[in-house]
C-alpha cells in the first residue's frame, strides 16, 4: 500500500497503530458505561481522558466528551497532544495539503478544548497549538486560501507572546514569507525570524529562516545580501541536527538547503547554480515526494538559466511526474514552481509539449 500511494511504510504504520489504540479506548469506554461501575462524575472524567488519549478529541463526540468530563491535562494528555503535533509536521511532508488540513483543524480543536484546565502544561500547550495553527496556515496557503493563513499566522504569534516563546513567532513569519507579494518585506520577516531563533537547539530553524533571506534577496537582484545570507544559512547547518529539534524543521534535509542555494544562484545568475543543482538531486529523499518536487523545480531552473536546455526540459519533465504522480497539482508551493518553469523553457518541440503539459496539469 505503502508503494501504491507511494508515502513511506511507517506513515501507514503509525495510522493502524492509532486506530487500534482509538477503538480499544472507545470500546472500553462504552463498557464503563454499560456496566454503570463509577459514578457519573468519574465516567465524564474517564470519557474526555480517553477521547483525548485515544485522539478521538479530533471526532465531534470526542471534543464533547473531553470538554463535558471536567478533568485536568496529565502529562501523558500533554506528552500525546505534543507528540500529535510533531507527527503532523512529519506527514506533511508525504501528504498533500487537502488532505491533511481536515487532521490538522481537528487536532488544533482538540489542544484548544483543554487549554482552559491544562494547568501546569499550559505553556507548553499553547506552544504545540500554535505549532499546530502555523501548520494550518501553511496548509491553507498550499490549498490558495491566502487570507485564511494570514489569520492563522497572527494567531501564531499571539500565542507566541502569550507563551513568551519567540521560535513561534520565527515559524509564523518564515511561512508569511513565503506568500509575501514584496521580497523587501519578506527579507526583514525573515532577518527578524532569526534573531528569534538563536541559540542551541535552533540551528535549522536558523539556516531555514537564513536561506529564505537569501532566496528573497536574490528575488531583488541583492547579490551581496544574498550571497551573505547564504553564507549565514550554511554556517548555521553545520551545527544542525533537523531530526532532534524542532518537528517543524525536519524538512530541512540537505537537499532542501541545496535547492535553496540553487535558486538563490538561479536568481543572480551565478555559475555555482549548476553544480549546487547536481549536488541536491543526488541528495533526494524517496520518501519525501513534496520536497523532491521542490528540488527538482530548482534544479531544472538552473539548467535552463545555464542554457542547458536539454538537461533542463529533462529535470523539469522529471519535476512534472513527480508533482503527478503524487497529487502535489493544485498545491500553491508547487504550482507557482511550475509556472516559473512555463516561462524559462525553450522553444523547441520537447519543450513546448511539456509546456502544454504543465498548462494543463496546473490551469
Amino acid at each position: 500500500m505503502a508503494e501504491s500511494f507511494g508515502v513511506p511504510t511507517e506513515l501507514l504504520n503509525r495510522a493502524a497503530v492509532a486506530t487500534r489504540r482509538r477503538r480499544r479506548l472507545e470500546k472500553l469506554s462504552l463498557q464503563r458505561e454499560e456496566d454503570g461501575a463509577e459514578g457519573p462524575v468519574n465516567r465524564r472524567k474517564f470519557l474526555g481522558t480517553a477521547a483525548v488519549a485515544a485522539g478521538a478529541a479530533a471526532e465531534p463526540w470526542g471534543r464533547l466528551a473531553a470538554a463535558l468530563s471536567g478533568a485536568g491535562v496529565d502529562a501523558k494528555i500533554a506528552k500525546y497532544l505534543v507528540g500529535m503535533t510533531a507527527e503532523l509536521f512529519t506527514d506533511e511532508e508525504h501528504v498533500p495539503a487537502p488532505l491533511l488540513s481536515a487532521r490538522i483543524d481537528a487536532h488544533l480543536d482538540a489542544v484548544t478544548s483543554v487549554l482552559p484546565r491544562a494547568g501546569r502544561f499550559r505553556p507548553e500547550l499553547i506552544i504545540t497549538a500554535g505549532e499546530t495553527a502555523a501548520l494550518a496556515g501553511w496548509a491553507a496557503w498550499d490549498r490558495g486560501e491566502y487570507e485564511k493563513a494570514a489569520h492563522y499566522y497572527g494567531t501564531v504569534r499571539d500565542a507566541a507572546r502569550e507563551a513568551g516563546h519567540r521560535p513561534l513567532e520565527a515559524l509564523a513569519m518564515a511561512y508569511a514569507s513565503y506568500g509575501a507579494a514584496d521580497p523587501s518585506r519578506a527579507a526583514r520577516m525573515l532577518s527578524e525570524a532569526q534573531k528569534c531563533v538563536k541559540g542551541p537547539g535552533y540551528a535549522t530553524a536558523h539556516a531555514w529562516t537564513a536561506a529564505r533571506e537569501a532566496e528573497e534577496h536574490a528575488r531583488l537582484g541583492s547579490v551581496n545580501a544574498a550571497v551573505r545570507a547564504l553564507e549565514r544559512a550554511r554556517t548555521a547547518y553545520q551545527y544542525a541536527d533537523p531530526g532532534r529539534e524542532q518537528s517543524w524543521v525536519r524538512f530541512l534535509r540537505p537537499a532542501r538547503l541545496d535547492s535553496m542555494a540553487v535558486s538563490t544562484y538561479t536568481r543572480l545568475r551565478r555559475p555555482e547554480a549548476v553544480s549546487e543543482a547536481q549536488a541536491s538531486m543526488e541528495r533526494l529523499d524517496v520518501g519525501n515526494p513534496k520536497v523532491n518536487v521542490a528540488v527538482l523545480c530548482d534544479a531544472a531552473m538552473a539548467h535552463l538559466t545555464s542554457g542547458d536546455a536539454e538537461h533542463g526540459v529533462a529535470v523539469a519533465r522529471r519535476a512534472l511526474e513527480t508533482a503527478v504522480s503524487h497529487d502535489y497539482v493544485g498545491v500553491t508551493m508547487v504550482d507557482v514552481r511550475m509556472k516559473e518553469l512555463v516561462g524559462a523553457l525553450p522553444d523547441n518541440a520537447a519543450a513546448r509539449s511539456l509546456q502544454e503539459e504543465i498548462r494543463a496539469a496546473v490551469a
